[in-house]
């Protein structure tokens, strides 16, 4: 009796575990629906015989682009193959994360037949100005410790973005739990085809509205996460000269790879970023997530790095080998790299995932 008082009274003395939730990011590679956007270049992403469709592919003038649109038979069992591979990467286990923030996905109409698949049943998807129809999304599980509060979203301005716009940056609003109110911001930069200066715009558009959120709520926990299509060599860069910038949003993956009490057994295991770029044999960190710095203060919601990974399980892999002939790395591979989509295939096991890795994070209350 006496051993089972003093086991209450040191049980009754432990500190509160607390809760967690678990977010992931991914862009899963052109998701389209097949049904024609008017006023969108959605051409290659149609069943071959939809009316209009090889009159749009003859006009494009990349040769590569023009064979790709003809060729791409984009139809319903490419579509369900599709969505039946991004939920086998997406729920883990049985389970889905609590918040999942899309890239690359077209609409609405696509979005929710993936979250009916998956299970979700709350989500919101962004309306971009993108010649292509791309947009972002997030899903989530709706319940006491996940709350839906708002949407907006931010449309990056410019000269440049007269003649070639490019994706919203989509913001949403969560409260977590009773009392912790979570901002998330889903990002698709231009891409790397694009002038830098692009990017800068959408990391100055970012900040600006960060800043904003903040000035009204100095303790508002503000997540970026997505495709913010930047790499090392930028100048200026995006991260850098922006974000960074009075230490207002700090990167997870370097925190995560800073942090000594993380082994390196752990961080050794992880892929060694989240896009292969094969042209020149490079891996890039194209995904992101940063955080506000009150994420780390130990107070309220917390990011809790080491549970951060680029999600990269041996399925979703493959190996690439280069094959341009009379170039000097012609037949060299690299193990491991995304295995990505394959738009004409109906077989599950031929038609990839994605030239993305997703990335995950849990944040503890």
């Amino acid at each position: 009796m006496k051993s089972l008082l003093i086991s209450l009274v040191i049980f009754a003395s432990l500190p509160c575990l607390g809760k967690s939730i678990e977010l992931m990011s991914y862009n899963v590679e052109n998701l389209f629906d097949i049904v024609h956007d008017e006023g969108k270049n959605d051409w290659t992403f149609l069943p071959e015989k939809v009316k209009g469709k090889k009159e749009a592919c003859n006009k494009v003038k990349s040769s590569y682009r023009k064979k790709e649109c003809l060729e791409t038979d984009w139809a319903k069992d490419n579509l369900e193959v599709k969505i039946e591979n991004i939920t086998k990467v997406i729920r883990r286990d049985d389970k889905l994360p609590d918040i999942l923030a899309l890239v690359e996905i077209e609409n609405e109409n696509v979005v929710a037949q993936l979250a009916k698949f998956l299970g979700y049943k709350k989500f919101v998807v962004s309306d971009s100005p993108d010649k292509r129809g791309i947009d972002l999304a997030i899903l989530w599980k709706e319940s006491d410790e996940v709350k839906f509060l708002s949407k907006k979203e931010l449309v990056l301005k410019g000269e440049f973005f007269k003649e070639r716009p490019s994706r919203n940056i989509l913001e949403v609003e969560f409260l977590i739990g009773k009392k912790e109110k979570l901002t998330v911001f889903v990002n698709h930069w231009p891409s790397l085809s694009n002038p830098t200066e692009t990017r800068i715009i959408a990391a100055n558009t970012l900040r600006k509205r960060t800043q904003a959120i903040l000035k009204k709520n100095k303790n508002q926990n503000i997540m970026a996460v997505g495709d913010f299509n930047t790499i090392d060599k930028n100048f200026p860069h995006p991260f850098k000269t922006v974000l960074y910038k009075g230490e207002l949003y700090a990167d997870l993956h370097t925190t995560f790879s800073d942090d000594k009490s993380i082994s390196w057994n752990i961080k050794n295991q992880m892929a060694p970023g989240t896009y292969f770029y094969g042209r020149e044999m490079t891996w890039n960190l194209l995904d992101r997530i940063f955080f506000s710095k009150n994420l780390l203060n130990k107070s309220g919601l917390e990011i809790d790095v080491p549970s951060y990974r680029i999600y990269s399980p041996s399925f979703i892999t493959k190996t690439y080998e280069y094959r341009s002939k009379g170039k000097y790395l012609y037949g060299s591979t690299v193990k491991g790299t995304p295995f990505r989509a394959e738009h004409n295939s109906t077989s599950n096991s031929r038609a990839g995932y994605s030239d993305h890795f997703p990335l995950i994070v849990n944040l503890k209350y």
